[in-house]
């Protein structure tokens, strides 16, 4: 196994890394804050083919993989990005792969903001779905069934995590339903798309370990106590260093399921799965740790801290109950069963 980026990969990630560093800084974040979305930006990472960098070109995408499409959401994760990169780049994937070449066009142009739904639906209704109050249309288990459920965007849930979370129907007046699948092939298509998301969801929790990190060490290295910076107390060098060595740890687990995934391993959805329980849990004691080496100034909206502590806990719920996937993970390598 050899995680060492190619050439081009390494262009990829420099490239988004330095739009999201322009087009994302923290005065963005909070303008779109209560919206969860920023248009402008959304424009220019469709323009980037970021929606259709999984998708094969054939289908109208860029041609990459899920190696690429991590890297890209690393950055995503590391500049707060009010854009639903993953759930819009997993959702145009998933319809490619179901043969619907209509609506990826449109997809993967970004002129129709579609996502995928992480979570099976409940009694007719896709629940808590990122971006769910922005999207033209959604992709989503019912049942037995896969649909894209298009209508008006959701009505936008109080979001602590300026997802744009919402709920959406998937049938009904005003929604037009399309079954893509049904029966054992509907409940194949979504737990592979379910797991492309765990992938990209882990990729932007890996990102915002990293940077909460970076942002505490740069606060501990001016931050001065008793005439030293606080950054040389031993009581914040230990917990520091655990968290500098989860968040390598989730980039590098986050990495290795992507590499497991292009390579058409069969171990892959399982290591999707390890990636995105580590990484999110990774992202939430990493701002954790931040907010605590702000000390008071933590809590205040003024600094930094408190959003990536509230974008860290949003996405890692995303997906159910955390404690839920760790034991499916654990009953899964006890058995040899899948997840």
């Amino acid at each position: 196994m050899d995680l060492e980026l190619t050439p081009d990969q390494r262009d990829v990630a420099e490239a988004f890394a330095r739009v999201f560093a322009h087009d994302s800084p923290s005065e963005r974040v909070r303008a779109a804050e209560e919206a969860g979305f920023d248009p402008a930006l959304w424009k220019v990472l469709a323009g980037m083919g970021a929606v259709g960098i999984a998708v094969a070109t054939d289908d109208g995408g860029s041609g990459g993989g899920f190696v690429e499409l991590a890297l890209v959401a690393e950055e995503a994760g590391r500049r707060l990005a009010c854009a639903p990169v993953v759930e819009a780049a997993v959702a145009a994937r998933l319809l490619a792969d179901a043969g619907l070449g209509d609506v990826v066009a449109d997809a993967v142009a970004g002129e129709r903001v579609v996502v995928f739904a992480p979570r099976p639906a409940e009694a007719g209704v896709a629940r808590l779905v990122p971006a769910g109050a922005v999207a033209r249309a959604v992709v989503a288990l019912d049942g037995d069934e896969l649909v894209l459920a298009s209508g008006s965007p959701g009505e936008a849930l109080r979001d602590l995590g300026f997802l744009a979370a919402a709920d959406r129907p998937l049938g009904g007046a005003g929604v037009e339903r399309r079954v893509l699948a049904t029966g054992a092939r509907a409940h194949e298509l979504w737990r592979q798309a379910r797991d492309r998301w765990r992938l990209g969801a882990a990729a932007a929790c890996a990102g915002m370990a990293a940077e909460a990190l970076e942002i505490a060490v740069r606060y501990a290295a001016e931050r001065q106590q008793f005439g030293v910076p606080i950054g040389s107390f031993q009581a914040l060098q230990q917990p520091l260093a655990d968290a500098a060595m989860a968040a390598d740890g989730a980039r590098l687990v986050t990495r290795e399921a992507a590499w497991r995934h292009d390579h058409g391993l069969d171990s892959w959805p399982a290591a999707a799965a390890v990636a995105f329980a580590h990484s999110a849990q990774a992202a939430v004691r990493s701002a954790e740790l931040c907010l605590h080496v702000h000390g008071g100034y933590g809590y205040t909206l003024e600094y930094d801290a408190q959003l990536y502590l509230r974008r860290a806990k949003a996405v890692r719920l995303s997906a159910g109950d955390p404690d839920l996937l760790w034991e499916e993970i654990g009953a899964a390598a006890m058995t040899g069963g899948e997840l």
